[in-house]
């Protein structure tokens, strides 16, 4: 069976190009393509410029114009810096010759050093929560390949977004890949939190709202087909700004990665 969402992870080669890479699109057309696909697929083509065993330590994303969900993107990657323990790329996504993402990406061989992790103190079963989804629309997701399921608590100023989610077709058994699925995932709705405290939401189109900025660290293997949860709050907001913080655990409750995110915030007229 040919299933969506390993072809979205990934990018394909240019023919005689250096570098240069192109993913495939995804939804209906004149349909806003998805921040966290783009994302996603900018980390591929960083990834197919590594030599064997780094892992991703952080990702770093500037979205600059809204793409169109069904046209591929074109990709190419600058080879910042290779040393024997660290790599550095950055890339740039292009639609049709339009400059749509930029994007910067870290990576490191595994060392030893000290190692702690907070663990989530949320106890929830995931399984015994109600299949969800997006808390809105999302045409351009195969959606039937992704558990989600919000368990949100607190309201205004206390709200907390909690969204647990695995990747419910078989992927590559490499972490590249399943990190590749972490960044393509938590970016869905990734604002929400900031029009929760003003009691809205992405849905009520209330607002003009988007993601321009994303930053991903990386602390630990990410399982992307087991359950992680992804709790998100925002701290602040100001000037048609507004942030938020998150945090990804896996299955075990252990800390794999830590987000922000700035999005744009401006009440329609």
């Amino acid at each position: 069976m040919n299933h969506v969402l390993p072809r979205l992870l990934d990018v394909t080669p240019d023919a005689g190009a250096v570098d240069a890479s192109t993913g495939s699109g995804n939804g209906p057309p004149d349909k806003r393509a998805y921040g966290g696909h783009l994302a996603a697929q900018a980390m591929a083509a960083a990834c197919r410029t590594l030599n064997p065993g780094f892992a991703p330590t952080s990702l770093h994303v500037q979205f600059l114009r809204g793409g169109d969900a069904a046209t591929p993107v074109n990709y190419t990657v600058e080879r910042v810096y290779d040393g024997r323990t660290a790599a550095s790329r950055r890339v740039l996504a292009r639609q049709e010759g339009r400059l749509l993402v930029t994007a910067t990406a870290s990576f490191a061989t595994p060392a030893s050093g000290p190692e702690h992790a907070e663990h989530s103190a949320v106890a929830a079963d995931p399984t015994q929560l109600a299949g969800t989804g997006p808390i809105g629309p999302a045409p351009s997701l195969p959606l039937d390949e992704i558990d989600i399921r919000t368990d949100d608590a607190g309201e205004a100023g206390e709200f907390v977004r909690r969204l647990w989610w695995r990747i419910t077709v078989p992927l590559p058994d490499d972490p590249l890949v399943h990190a590749c699925a972490a960044v393509y995932v938590t970016d869905l709705y990734g604002i929400d939190p900031v029009l929760r405290v003003h009691g809205h939401s992405m849905t009520d189109r209330s607002h003009r709202a988007a993601t321009t900025d994303s930053s991903i660290w990386f602390h630990r293997r990410i399982q992307a087909t087991r359950w992680s949860l992804l709790e998100t709050h925002s701290p602040a907001a100001a000037r048609g700004r507004g942030v938020i913080t998150g945090r990804l655990f896996d299955s075990d409750g252990v800390l794999t990665a830590t987000l922000v995110q700035e999005g744009m915030v401006i009440p329609r007229q």
